[in-house]
């Protein structure tokens, strides 16, 4: 009896888990609080997403950042972003890296990336991209990126970029050159 009571217990939280994950949305105060003129509601905001853990604010939260924001606004999503672990999020945040409307915030983007230690090696040729065909700043980012793979990207993944690396060696310049040349011996 004692046996059964505890198994229903755990299949209704179970449940319960799966309809909270599956029923995840946008709080329409948290996102208006977000774009408040007072600093510390943008704050409590920014903490309230930090303890749910909802992916479906990055996009919001991108916005807010390349909406130039007081630097204690911007540190706290600096820092929220960096602490992210949901593989999930992956996608969201190379979005984010891809699209022109983030170009004054890729360095902080790229930034996070390898700070919050997501597996973004899938992604490997986009980087390689950005070494090759951005300033020193980003390209170093990039680079960071790729440096601190936990895991080797699968071997498509890395015969693209063995390709791309062999393309950009032909026109880098000394630092990006050390760049593609490190990344090419941590593949090979």
């Amino acid at each position: 009896m004692k046996y059964s009571l505890v198994l229903s217990s755990f299949k209704c939280n179970f449940a319960l888990n799966n309809i909270t994950m599956t029923t995840e949305k946008i709080d329409p105060i948290i996102k208006q609080h977000l774009f408040s003129t007072k600093t510390e509601t943008v704050i409590l905001a920014i903490n309230s997403i930090k303890r749910k853990g909802n992916k479906l604010y990055l996009p919001i939260l991108f916005d807010l950042l390349n909406s130039q924001p007081e630097k204690e606004i911007e540190d706290e999503i600096k820092q929220l972003l960096a602490t992210i672990k949901n593989k999930e999020t992956i996608g969201s945040f190379m979005n984010a890296v891809q699209n022109d409307k983030y170009k004054p915030i890729l360095k902080t983007l790229l930034t996070v990336c390898w700070q919050n230690g997501l597996d973004f090696s899938d992604y490997m040729p986009i980087f390689i991209d950005l070494i090759i065909n951005s300033d020193w700043e980003i390209a170093f980012e990039a680079f960071t990126i790729i440096d601190n793979f936990e895991f080797v990207p699968e071997q498509n993944v890395a015969e693209i970029s063995i390709t791309k690396i062999e393309q950009g060696l032909k026109i880098a310049d000394e630092q990006k050159a050390y760049f593609l040349e490190e990344v090419l011996k941590k593949i090979s």
